[in-house]
């Protein structure tokens, strides 16, 4: 962690060290190109805590812990950015996140009304795919910077499951699965902000959030992120960006009666072209 802030700290000291006067007429092509498409990936620490039927959030399984999650798994990450009129802007991202594992349990654990005993062999995994849609207005831009904000939502389809054998009675056991899914569609308010030194350089800031409590869910969400581009060529181009997205919900529904508290944070890398 300390290596990747020094990292980032050092990229945000270059471009003001080493400008680009002879192109300082220009605009940096992120405040004037229509079309960015990034791709990239996310190698993201994470906290994953589920409860299916249980009493509080303090039931909830940390499923990292009990399952010996890989906590550095590299996640494909995609966003594309269209200026459709002047002060306007339609972005969309998304990424996903999966593990799956067996693991020797070391205490009893409930899940979807069954008891897993301690000590017992069982497998479990979840999944997560969030995708973001958001439009937004540029309230402020000047010739090297930028500041926009607006409305957007974050689809969240989480999954989950524990598979393993069970104790009906001292002599008999029989193999159990259960599985739990939903379909959370969260709306979000978020504002952004962009600083170009010069033509090369672009310096960017995004913060989502957004809290509700209503009949099926109550929910709570940060997505936020900072980072810096490069633009090697006209029309390509480079950035690392620091991400942190934490999300809190409970879910009243027949397919899922739980609740969730994911955190995820980490370095994201990125290509991105631009025309």
């Amino acid at each position: 962690m300390k290596n990747i802030l020094i990292f980032l700290l050092l990229f945000l000291i270059i471009p003001f060290k080493y400008g680009y006067s002879q192109e300082e007429a220009k605009k940096n092509s992120i405040l004037t190109d229509k079309f960015q498409f990034n791709v990239g990936i996310i190698i993201p620490s994470k906290t994953v805590k589920i409860g299916a039927d249980v009493s509080s959030p303090s039931d909830n399984i940390d499923f990292g812990k009990t399952f010996n999650f890989n906590d550095n798994e590299i996640t494909p990450y995609v966003k594309f950015d269209w200026l459709f009129a002047k002060k306007w802007k339609l972005s969309a991202e998304f990424f996903t996140i999966t593990n799956a594992n067996k693991a020797e349990l070391k205490e009893d654990i409930i899940w979807d009304n069954v008891t897993f005993k301690k000590g017992s062999f069982v497998r479990g995994g979840f999944g997560y795919n969030m995708c973001r849609i958001y439009v937004g207005r540029v309230f402020s831009q000047g010739f090297k910077h930028e500041f926009g904000g607006g409305l957007g939502v974050h689809a969240l389809n989480t999954y989950a499951f524990i598979e393993g054998n069970i104790e009906i009675n001292e002599n008999e056991s029989r193999f159990e699965k259960r599985n739990v899914r939903s379909l959370i569609p969260l709306p979000n308010i978020g504002v952004w902000y962009y600083y170009t030194p010069n033509i090369k350089w672009a310096m960017i800031a995004k913060i989502d959030w957004f809290a509700i409590n209503i009949d099926e869910y109550s929910a709570g969400l940060w997505d936020i992120s900072v980072g810096i581009k490069y633009q090697i060529f006209k029309n390509f181009g480079m950035g690392i960006d620091y991400k942190y997205f934490d999300v809190n919900l409970g879910v009243n529904k027949s397919s899922w009666k739980g609740n969730i508290d994911m955190r995820f944070h980490g370095p994201l890398f990125t290509i991105h072209a631009n025309f």
